[in-house]
């Protein structure tokens, strides 16, 4: 049996996050809910009279989308050579995300995304690029 290979499984959990944070965000444009909405009313700034904080985490959503996929504006870009960038921008998603009532499990996502890319660091696993994998078995 072969072993975990722990940035592939972050990297699906993590395209998993993006698409949920899209999905949440356009939820949250119709359903304006603060989730510390009980405890303080200071991010009630940011959802009434317009959702700014789900039109952010629309775009935070896509913006995980083309990182993972990736695009091709991303495709040799520091975000996908090294997993240290993908954990620090997902953590600041995650913080933003935590904010919208319908975002919350999009950022718990994240936030096993990071444990998994800082897995992957752990044991030493690379980048390899899909060129470089002819006559290596995986």
């Amino acid at each position: 049996m072969g072993k975990l290979v722990w940035s592939q499984w972050a990297n699906l959990i993590a395209m998993v996050a993006g698409f949920f944070e899209v999905v949440g965000g356009v939820f949250g444009l119709f359903y304006r809910l603060s989730m510390w909405e009980k405890v303080t009313s200071i991010f009630n700034a940011f959802v009434i009279p317009v959702n700014v904080i789900a039109i952010v985490c629309i775009v935070f959503g896509l913006a995980i989308l083309a990182i993972e996929t990736p695009l091709s504006i991303f495709e040799d870009t520091f975000f996908t050579r090294t997993y240290t960038p993908r954990i620090v921008l997902y953590l600041i998603f995650a913080a933003i995300s935590f904010i919208d009532y319908q975002n919350v499990n999009p950022a718990l996502y994240m936030c096993i995304s990071c444990l998994m890319y800082m897995m992957a660091l752990a044991k030493g696993e690379n980048k390899v690029k899909s060129q470089d994998t002819r006559g290596l078995k995986v």
